[in-house]
């Protein structure tokens, strides 16, 4: 009987995994796969566009505590995220823009 529902069982988890699909991994910082956010180069080290529009948020990150996210929303209501060190003050040098559809 023990055999029985050993064979059931595994044949129960072999079915399983075979209609398993791999999802599509989304990478938007590393610009492949579906979600594919765009980056735009920033003109300025030491400043930041005008066209950025109003600043929204500033974020820390828990991994990084001397970096910042700075989140701006553009006059087409897009958003733009910035990076700033703020221990030497160094911005990095793309920002990222999510549209808004």
């Amino acid at each position: 009987m023990k055999r029985v529902a050993l064979l059931i069982s595994c044949l129960a988890i072999a079915f399983v995994l075979t209609a398993c699909q791999r999802l599509e991994t989304v990478r938007p910082l590393e610009s492949r796969g579906r979600g594919e956010l765009r980056k735009e180069r920033l003109p300025f080290k030491d400043a930041l566009p005008a066209d950025f529009g109003d600043l929204v948020a500033v974020t820390g990150i828990g991994n990084h505590p001397t970096w910042s996210q700075a989140w701006f929303v553009r006059p087409d209501k897009s958003i733009a995220v910035v990076w700033i060190n703020s221990e030497t003050g160094d911005m990095l040098e793309e920002a990222v823009i999510i549209p808004r559809r």
